[in-house]
Order: structure tokens, then C-alpha cells, then sequence
């Protein structure tokens, strides 16, 4: 058109304005940005409209001086500019936009109302959340189905699921939007089994559910942790003709993978027509978290001969299977990719590649890789901290902590555990003791029981044995079987108090009665003391309960 000296329109502009932005070209962005100045379009309210969405992938301080540059706005740019700041992070901007166009004398329409719920999903605020479910009340908007769609996912979002359930049942219109809204919502707050039932409900009010919905109801099935509901969808979705989309299969395979069912995961992946990157990555990734290293680096060989690039995410579960199985020169010829491919600052990678190293003992070379990030994240810090504490450097952990601390990150829940565990096996008590209070004094991390075990741990290795289990009765959680397993540790190793590795040993085989290890070690210490009679009476009790098997000879052994 230009080639033909044919000037275009405004209208004309709009339509290049959206084609660009669904390009994703900055340049093409800035090029049609400066023709439409040229033109003298630059004033055209449609048109900035659209270029400020556009520019809003960028720049955001573009977007601003174009939208301070229109004196008269009308409401499709207000609502778009709410927009823009709710996408942008930038929420309170989103709220000031949304008053000030009240202001202005522009009445908000759904749009309006659909652009400013998502600021309060982002920042968690129920009651602002709540203010402006009244006003699309009182402004008659609240009916339209997109504005309840919102509003579902906002009360979700912001941990109000059963506000968010009451929103979702008086929609008298609802479309697939609705169920995809409620079937996420119900998945975020943790109530697989109500999503479950949301899906069913789909389908009694005769919705066709699509791909995503299935998607999501599988993530439901696995997060139920009951193989029955996958084993259900796995059928539907056969019967369905959704077993064709790749990310469904990918998904099932995933889902079959946490369960342990291997076999299963392993027929769905083979059966793909076109495997993706990502199957490829989910196969992968399931059997390196799944305790076969083995088959992940035989998919990984697999997926190389068939010319796929793996990404970062396939690398870092190659280098998981790489430590549980010890091979270090996979992971060196990994690494060398890594640094070949331009992943030398990659905030994934390069902390799997310090773990891999410090697991190996070789912890210049994970402190090597770490001093080389330039901008480094809070999983870079915790992989360094985690190295030094599996390596016994309890000293060292500290001091990168401190440095942590210096560069103004705040630790999470995983940086304490690795800072608990490195003090336990170094017998820094009162480190220790310091770090546990300051979790929630300081940083607002309530412990959980693995900050609990180390705790345990700690006090048991250095002999306090009857001090630790004054602590298991303090505690404000139920404690699990790897506190109680680390208190007999601690009774074991030091030779600790009778009484106390009794009552243990009646806390674990109540938790687990199966468990046959602690037998053997409370006869062992029975055994040292020459208490014969306590271990015969070990022994009959076991023999009683069926559970000898390898045990039996171990109390045999002790009593000849």
C-alpha cells in the first residue's frame, strides 16, 4: 500500500498497530510508532490505545508518556491503561488509574471492573477485593458473566475459596471461562477433590471439557494422591480423543510417575507420535526424581539421537540423575555444554551444576562456579550454603549466609535447613539454636518438622539425648518418623539412656508398625547393658508380631 503512494488511514494504522503486537516485534513497534507521528495520527485514541498495549511488552515508561500525552480519554483507554499497570506489577498505579478516571467523569464499565480485580488477586487483598465486588454491584455490572469470572478467581486467588464457590454457583450464564476459573481455583487452595467434583459437574451441565480443563483435572488427580481418580480420567480421556495432544499425554505420563507407576508412564511416552521438548523433559525429569537414573540418562541418550536441544530444565534433571548414580564425567561433559551454550549465568543450571560438585566433594569448584554468577538469586545462595553444609563445612555455610544477608536476600525455609544441618553435623549448638529462633523472630518462617529433625539431631549428636526428647514433647506440631529416628540415632550412637530409646522405639512402631530396624537397635543397647531377659522378652515380642525376618538373627547374635 505504501509502495503504491496510497496513504493510510487511522483505521488502516489500528489494524498494522495489532498485527505488530502480535508479532512481538520491538522494532516493527518503533517503526509503526514513528509513522503514525509522521501521519499525524499520534492523537487518534484508537490508535494509541492499541500502541500502548503493544509497548506495554517493553516499556512501561512509554506507555505512561503516551497516555499523559491525551488530554480527552475515553473509557477503552482508561480500562487499558488499568490494565497495563495490573499486567506491569505496578498495582497502586492500577488503583490511582481506576479513581482517577472517576474523576474524569467516566463512568467504569465490566472492563473496567475486569481490569482492576487481578491487582487484587496479585497482591492477596481480600478487602480491596471486596470493594470493588460491591461496587460492580453498584454500578450493575456485577451480571456480566466476565466480571463473575473475575471475581472467582480473585476470591481464589486470594485464599477465599468458599466465596469464591458461592460466586461461581449464582453465574446463571456460565461459559468454559467459568469452569476453568473455579476447576484452578479449587487446585491453588489445595482441594483437589472439590475439583474433582467441579469436573463432574462440567460434564453433568453437559460443558465439553477442553484441553486445559483435562490438564487440570490430572494435576487434581495427582495432587488427591489417589490413583483411582487418574486411572478414571486416563479412561475419559481416551474415550475423548484428547490421548492425540501431546501435553495431555505429558501430563498423564507425570501424573503416573508419582505414583510410582513407571511401567505405565513409560508405555504413554512411547506411544507419543511427535515427542516435544517438554515430553521429552517430563521423562526425563520422572525418572531422575523417581530413583531410575539410569533410564533417565538412557531417555537422554534417546532424545539426543533423535536431535532435540534439551533446555535447562532437561539438563538440571540429567544432573540429578548424574549424583544419584556418581557419574561425574557425564556431569563434567554436561557442564562443559553449559559453558558452551551461553548458560554460564543461568540461575537453574549453574546451582544444579554446585550441588552436583559439592555432592561429588569437590567443593573449589562449586564455590568456583558460584563466585562466576554476576546476579545471584536466592537458589544460587542456598545451593552454595548446602554444599558447604553436606561437605561438614558448618563455618563456611555461616559466613556465605552472612554474605546472603549482606546483599539483602531473605532466606526461606530450605536455606534454614541447610544451615540446621550443617551446625548438627559440625556440633555448632549454639549457632544452631540461634538460627531455629531467629526463623520466626526474625525472618517470619514458622519451622517445620524437617527444621524440627535437625534440631533433634543436633542435640542427640552432641549427647543431649533427654534434652532432645524434652523438645519432641514441646514441640507444637506431631512429630513424624524421622524425629523419633533421629532421637534413637542419638541414643545409639552415644549410648544413651534406656528409658528414653524405649519410649522411641513405642513412638516409631506405633507411626510404623512394620518397621523392624528399631527392634535391633534397642536389643543392641539391651545387649551392652547384659540385660539378657529384656532381650529375650525383645525377641519373643517380635516373633509374636510375626516381624522376625532379619531381625531375628540380629537379637540372636546379640544375646549369644
Amino acid at each position: 500500500m505504501l509502495v503504491n503512494n496510497q496513504r493510510p488511514n487511522y483505521v488502516t494504522i489500528l489494524s498494522v498497530t495489532r498485527a505488530v503486537g502480535d508479532l512481538g516485534s520491538e522494532n516493527m513497534t518503533q517503526a509503526i510508532h514513528g509513522l503514525l507521528l509522521k501521519l499525524g495520527f499520534e492523537s487518534e485514541i484508537p490508535v494509541v490505545t492499541a500502541l500502548l498495549g503493544v509497548y506495554s511488552m517493553w516499556d512501561v515508561e512509554v506507555v505512561w508518556k503516551l497516555f499523559d500525552q491525551i488530554p480527552k480519554r475515553d473509557m477503552v483507554l482508561w480500562n487499558a491503561m488499568v490494565s497495563v499497570c495490573a499486567r506491569s506489577g505496578q498495582y497502586r498505579e492500577a488503583f490511582e488509574i481506576f479513581r482517577e478516571m472517576q474523576y474524569d467523569g467516566v463512568k467504569p464499565s465490566d472492563a473496567s471492573i475486569v481490569s482492576i480485580l487481578p491487582a487484587c488477586a496479585a497482591l492477596a487483598n481480600l478487602s480491596l477485593g471486596r470493594q470493588v465486588h460491591g461496587f460492580s454491584v453498584k454500578c450493575v455490572c456485577y451480571f456480566y458473566t466476565n466480571v463473575q469470572n473475575s471475581l472467582v478467581d480473585m476470591y481464589a486467588k486470594c485464599g477465599n475459596l468458599e466465596t469464591s464457590i458461592q460466586v461461581f454457583n449464582r453465574i446463571e450464564k456460565k461459559d468454559l471461562v467459568s469452569w476453568r476459573t473455579m476447576l484452578h481455583g479449587c487446585i491453588a487452595n489445595d482441594c483437589p477433590r472439590t475439583a474433582l467434583k467441579m469436573v463432574s459437574r462440567m460434564r453433568s451441565s453437559c460443558f465439553r471439557p477442553d484441553e486445559l480443563v483435562i490438564l487440570d483435572a490430572i494435576g487434581a488427580s495427582a495432587q488427591e494422591d489417589k490413583l483411582c481418580f487418574g486411572l478414571g480420567f486416563h479412561g475419559y480421556i481416551v474415550k475423548s480423543g484428547f490421548l492425540d495432544f501431546v501435553p495431555v499425554v505429558t501430563a498423564l505420563l507425570q501424573m503416573y510417575a508419582k505414583f510410582g507407576e513407571f511401567g505405565s508412564a513409560g508405555v504413554l511416552f512411547n506411544h507419543i507420535n511427535q515427542i516435544d521438548l517438554i515430553a521429552w523433559s517430563a521423562m526425563i525429569s520422572a525418572y531422575a526424581q523417581g530413583g531410575h537414573p539410569l533410564n533417565a540418562l538412557d531417555t537422554f541418550k534417546k532424545m539426543q539421537s533423535t536431535n532435540e536441544k534439551p533446555n535447562e530444565i532437561t539438563l538440571v534433571s540429567v544432573l540429578q540423575a548424574c549424583s544419584s548414580l556418581g557419574v561425574q564425567e557425564l556431569a563434567e561433559s554436561i557442564h562443559a555444554h553449559v559453558t558452551k551454550a551461553g548458560y554460564c549465568s543461568n540461575t537453574i543450571l549453574i546451582p544444579a551444576l554446585i550441588d552436583i560438585y559439592c555432592k561429588f566433594g569437590r567443593i573449589r569448584q562449586g564455590k568456583a562456579l558460584f563466585d562466576e554468577i554476576p546476579m545471584k538469586d536466592l537458589v544460587c545462595w542456598s545451593s552454595m550454603i548446602n554444599g558447604y553444609a553436606i561437605n561438614g563445612c558448618g563455618i563456611e555455610a555461616l559466613e556465605i549466609f552472612s554474605k546472603m544477608l549482606s546483599f539483602g536476600l531473605k532466606p526461606n525455609e530450605v536455606v534454614f535447613i541447610s544451615l540446621l544441618s550443617a551446625c548438627s553435623h559440625c556440633g555448632l549448638e549454639n549457632e544452631g539454636w540461634k538460627l531455629f529462633y531467629a526463623m520466626e523472630k526474625i525472618y517470619g518462617i514458622a519451622p517445620k518438622l524437617a527444621h524440627y529433625a535437625c534440631m533433634v539431631d543436633l542435640l542427640s549428636r552432641q549427647g543431649h539425648v533427654e534434652e532432645a526428647l524434652e523438645f519432641v514433647k514441646g514441640m507444637p506440631i506431631e512429630p513424624d518418623k524421622r524425629i523419633w529416628g533421629a532421637l534413637l540415632a542419638g541414643c545409639r550412637s552415644i549410648r544413651g539412656s534406656i528409658e528414653v530409646a524405649e519410649f522411641v522405639v513405642e513412638q516409631l512402631i506405633g507411626l510404623d508398625p512394620e518397621n523392624t530396624s528399631c527392634y535391633v537397635v534397642l536389643s543392641n543397647l539391651y545387649a551392652e547393658q547384659c540385660r539378657w531377659q529384656d532381650v529375650e522378652r525383645l525377641r519373643d515380642l517380635v516373633d509374636k508380631k510375626g516381624l522376625r525376618k532379619e531381625i531375628g538373627y540380629s537379637i540372636v547374635e546379640a544375646n549369644s
